[in-house]
């Protein structure tokens, strides 16, 4: 199976509810805002599907200003790798986003520390003179972003993606909460959780087809994952479980994406 002819029928579709009131990120998922929000299946090996050893889930809701997701995450034992990302990859202990649009992808990663890592992936075929994309926040002689396709290979039938490492999404906001003691092994955790927001003013840099503002029925593509390392004598590996099977080892294939779609007026 290669990259681009992902398990069609198997892909995710989620109603995400919206919320009539407005969250006050802290990392808490016990908190009102988040009843009766309902959570994603269990998080699986984004190749195989196969079931991971610890469990992650995720919800989402919405309103005017922003995209609200919010991670539960199993872990006996939680702490940071302390990795900076290195160009596609981030060998860290972590939650992710990753939300396409027909021009872009934006990736976001956040550790149990807090510490964030965002990416900004743009298909060259959508990066035209005086388009979309051809604003100073994606200048391509001032930022010299790496290519997928070119720099990277990519199996993806539609070719080059320019990556912008560490862009920022505009008035993005986190929070974490860890139930135990972050980077204490004498201490048995029982996990911890995260909260993102993202604005959709700010996701309009990425739009390029109008997909935005928000409506009732606008349907989005949005993958969620979890980064774990699991550290051995003289190597480290890095597991990537997800919420929708991708049968390749490739995380950027919007194909692939769950589709979620916004309910409510």
């Amino acid at each position: 199976m290669n990259a681009t002819n992902c398990p069609y029928g198997e892909i995710p579709r989620y109603g995400c509810r919206r919320t009539p009131t407005t969250a006050g990120l802290d990392g808490d998922l016990e908190k009102p805002f988040w009843r009766g929000a309902e959570q994603t299946s269990v998080f699986a090996e984004l190749n195989t599907g196969a079931r991971a050893h610890l469990d992650t889930q995720a919800a989402l809701q919405w309103d005017d200003e922003n995209l609200y997701i919010g991670f539960w995450v199993s872990d006996p034992d939680v702490r940071t790798v302390d990795t900076a990302r290195s160009t596609m990859n981030w060998p860290e202990n972590a939650v992710i986003v990753c939300l396409a649009f027909p021009g872009a992808i934006y990736e976001l990663g956040v550790s149990p520390s807090g510490k964030t890592e965002p990416l900004a992936l743009i298909w060259k075929d959508a990066y035209a003179r005086g388009g979309h994309y051809d604003v100073p926040e994606f200048n391509l002689a001032r930022l010299q972003p790496f290519v997928i396709g070119e720099d990277h290979k990519t199996e993806h039938a539609r070719g080059v993606r320019w990556g912008f490492e560490a862009w920022e999404l505009p008035g993005m906001r986190t929070s974490v909460h860890v139930d135990g003691a972050l980077n204490d092994r004498h201490v048995v955790d029982r996990g911890w959780t995260a909260e993102i927001a993202l604005p959709w003013s700010g996701m309009k840099l990425l739009d390029d087809k109008e997909i935005l503002p928000p409506r009732s029925g606008t349907e989005l593509r949005i993958e969620l994952g979890r980064t774990e390392v699991a550290e051995g004598p003289g190597r480290s590996a890095t597991a990537l479980w997800t919420w929708a099977r991708h049968g390749s080892n490739d995380l950027h294939i919007p194909e692939c994406y769950p589709v979620v779609t916004l309910e409510g007026k």
